[in-house]
């Protein structure tokens, strides 16, 4: 286990990372672990006190643990500190009003990276910011947040992907690559992000409308028999919509989904989490947006629009 804070910094790299939960949290602890001056923020008063009083600390498949002396409770915050690059992390339904905050502190240098689940999340992004300032980043790690500072890391499936819109984000695409995979964390910068973009959201839109919906883990979803089939169908219906869109997910992709989501053992997906704290879900995101390529391409997609409906009840419910 680590223990170093921004003092040991040693690269001239500034970052802000918005949004701490699970995977904004994994993201500043290994930042700070390569010696990058970061400054997390979130608007939860309870999660930003912690993280001054305790630090970060990652569990399980990560053991890390760092002081982050630089810790604000609102975006305009973080005006003050002259950031080359802000890091996305919040769930997408506060994607908007992210980017609209940091709009009002833009320097017209700033690069957004976009670290979300979703499609199409970083075009959101480039049309404030311009898509040269814009880069996307796929996790492939995942956890639940704990006593507000630790993080249970359920599993890692590496590598992660980074890449920018364009060639001008392209040395801040390699430097974070670089960074990562000097402390461990290990990530590329793929020819085509949006393949991978793709193949997360597929994951994702797999798995955890049928978790948030049946109130179970991954695990117990897949253990059951009409469980994996209902979930390895949705796979097909948005393979056929992604190849449609041009999309090159492999051969054995479903093969490659099933494994990937075992690896996951008894992790709550942010999506059931979501549900169970009443929160809005990243439905129109996943298989929301997988409908709506369905519709472009005049291909039906009719197990991505039932999961969708029913969460999108069972969320006005909630209200």
């Amino acid at each position: 286990m680590t223990d170093t804070n921004n003092n040991n910094n040693n690269n001239k790299l500034r970052v802000g990372v918005v949004g701490m939960g699970p995977v904004g949290c994994i993201l500043a602890t290994y930042l700070i672990k390569a010696g990058v001056f970061t400054v997390v923020c979130d608007v939860r008063d309870n999660i930003i006190d912690r993280i001054k009083k305790s630090g970060i600390r990652l569990t399980n498949v990560f053991t890390e643990k760092v002081k982050v002396p630089d810790a604000v409770y609102s975006i305009q915050e973080l005006e003050m500190y002259e950031l080359d690059l802000v890091i996305i992390s919040t769930k997408t339904p506060s994607l908007q009003k992210v980017v609209d905050r940091l709009a009002e502190i833009d320097n017209g240098k700033m690069f957004i990276l976009i670290a979300q689940n979703g499609i199409d999340n970083e075009q959101l992004a480039a049309r404030r910011f311009g898509e040269e300032r814009t880069l996307r980043m796929v996790v492939n790690f995942a956890g639940n947040l704990r006593d507000d500072h630790v993080v249970h890391v359920s599993f890692f499936n590496p590598p992660n992907y980074i890449a920018a819109l364009l060639r001008h984000g392209e040395h801040i695409a390699s430097e974070l690559v670089a960074l990562f995979n000097a402390v461990g964390l290990e990530s590329e910068t793929p020819p085509d992000i949006q393949d991978y973009v793709w193949e997360k959201a597929i994951l994702n839109a797999a798995l955890s409308p049928v978790c948030a919906i049946t109130r179970r883990t991954m695990k117990d979803v897949l253990d059951f028999p009409q469980g994996q089939e209902f979930v390895e169908a949705i796979i097909d219906e948005s393979v056929r919509i992604a190849e449609a869109e041009g999309i090159e997910l492999g051969k054995k992709f479903r093969r490659f989904c099933i494994r990937y989501l075992k690896n996951a053992g008894h992790h709550r997906p942010s999506m059931l989490v979501d549900m169970e704290a009443g929160l809005p879900t990243e439905i129109n995101y996943l298989n929301g947006r997988i409908v709506e390529y369905g519709k472009k391409h005049h291909i039906p997609a009719p197990l991505n629009m039932s999961v969708s409906q029913i969460v999108r009840m069972l969320e006005k419910d909630q209200v």
